[in-house]
């Protein structure tokens, strides 16, 4: 299949999801070709009458100019995005999901909310890993690791959280994202908190191969930032908490609507409350086997089914299937 990827435009991260999507395209035996939309209409109609793709997938949508989408729905070819921002957003992309043949969310509480608005091909696909990005490293004594990890925005519950866990805890904590020390100024003088700015992905893995705990907390659906006025409460897990497993790190994840969809009880830890987490931070800290144990059985479930070669031949065997239908 001729499949013509159209990146979200976003930086950081994004680039690193643009890459496992066009590669994994690829080595699935598909021909893909990837279109910059910066480059402007013209462009596009020149790629799409050259390369002549069977389908067009971009992801978020948000940045891609009308003009495009739809030019697009004019030709003789399907197109797709992958809702990765779902559902903090919703005020936006409801507007935006008829644009497209198919539709992909990262969400269940997303996607049935666009299947209440009426688009007849809407599908749950969650983010994936990289075995290749996210993989056990050979790490430091036990006397040499951190504590605590926590990789992310520094959203006020996350604040409260590392506040409340170094004013209740004697635990080293690391907390690795963009605007960690402004947040957390009057605490930078704490011997036993470290920040660190925002890393690429490779260099994420080494923060979790090196933490005894990696907090992995949800993004609250009623941010004051966010553009979701029906107030849509996320219900699946969020991307990192496959590349935790696949790196074979210990996870305490807040429990989610849609966690167990994906991971046993024997597989990932949840906690609900302060209270709930430092009991469980108390006993996984010093029970290294237990910690380990519990890691290995969740990198063999991702292993198994979570990875971006999982999501790239799932969504092109949806669109397959219904296409023939």
């Amino acid at each position: 299949m001729k499949v013509l990827y159209i990146p979200s435009g976003f930086p950081g991260i994004y680039y690193f999801f643009d890459n496992c999507i066009v590669n994994e395209l690829r080595k699935q035996g598909h021909i893909c070709n990837s279109f910059n939309h910066f480059k402007g209409l013209d462009s596009l109609m020149l790629n799409v009458s050259e390369f002549a793709p069977e389908l067009v997938l971009t992801m978020t949508g948000f940045i891609l100019p009308n003009e495009m989408t739809e030019w697009l729905n004019t030709q003789h070819l399907k197109t797709a995005v992958w809702m990765t921002e779902d559902p903090y957003y919703m005020d936006r992309t409801c507007g935006m999901i008829n644009d497209y043949d198919y539709v992909f969310t990262i969400d269940r509480s997303a996607l049935e909310c666009y299947q209440e608005k009426g688009h007849p091909l809407v599908f749950h696909l969650p983010l994936g890993t990289d075995p290749r990005t996210f993989a056990p490293s050979i790490t430091p004594d036990e006397q040499d690791l951190e504590d605590i990890c926590l990789v992310g925005y520094p959203y006020p519950e996350r604040i409260k959280l590392i506040e409340f866990l170094l004013e209740n805890t004697q635990y080293t904590l690391q907390v690795v994202g963009g605007k960690w020390d402004e947040k957390l100024g009057h605490m930078t003088k704490n011997p036993r908190l470290k920040i660190t700015e925002w890393k690429p992905p490779q260099e994420v893995a080494h923060y979790y191969n090196n933490s005894r705990i990696i907090l992995n907390t949800h993004r609250p659906h009623d941010l004051a930032e966010n553009n979701n006025s029906m107030g849509i409460m996320n219900k699946s897990i969020n991307n990192r908490t496959f590349d935790i497993a696949a790196c074979g790190a210990f996870q305490l994840i807040t429990e989610e609507l849609d966690l167990r969809t994906y991971f046993s009880a024997e597989e990932i830890i949840s906690f609900e409350g302060n209270e709930e987490l430092l009991e469980k931070i108390h006993f996984y800290v010093n029970h290294d086997q237990e910690r380990k144990k519990i890691a290995l059985k969740a990198r063999e479930n991702v292993l198994k089914h979570h990875t971006f070669a999982h999501r790239i031949k799932e969504l092109t065997a949806i669109y397959k299937k219904m296409n023939i239908i």
